[in-house]
């Protein structure tokens, strides 16, 4: 019977070895996962996250009662801001910010004054 259990348990680590892939384990918090969104680049995301926004915002303008699907529309509407509060590049933006200032400046000290 215990041979049965040990194959029974080394089939399944092989399994889970091939099928668990969506969810990577977060290294900075114990007990969350990440999960990857594909995107072709930043103007991409951003306009995924600003359909995200737009999507909540008809949902919570609609009059429609609940549905089996979506059975608590405030909670979901609440979870899809959420996600897109989390896809935000902010770091990107900073960056950016730099970059244009740093350009600015660069500009500043070629051109010169009349």
């Amino acid at each position: 019977m215990e041979t049965n259990d040990i194959k029974t348990l080394k089939e399944l680590r092989k399994l889970s070895g091939r099928s668990f892939k969506t969810l990577r384990s977060n290294h900075h918090k114990k007990g969350l996962y990440s999960v990857d969104l594909v995107v072709e680049g930043y103007l991409d995301l951003l306009f995924t996250v600003a359909n995200l926004i737009k999507v909540s915002i008809l949902a919570l303008d609609s009059d429609e009662t609940c549905s089996k699907q979506v059975p608590v529309p405030p909670t979901n509407i609440k979870n899809m801001l959420e996600i897109a509060l989390q896809l935000l590049p902010y770091e990107e933006a900073e960056f950016l910010d730099k970059s244009k200032e740093l350009l600015l400046k660069e500009n500043q000290d070629i051109i010169p004054e009349n």
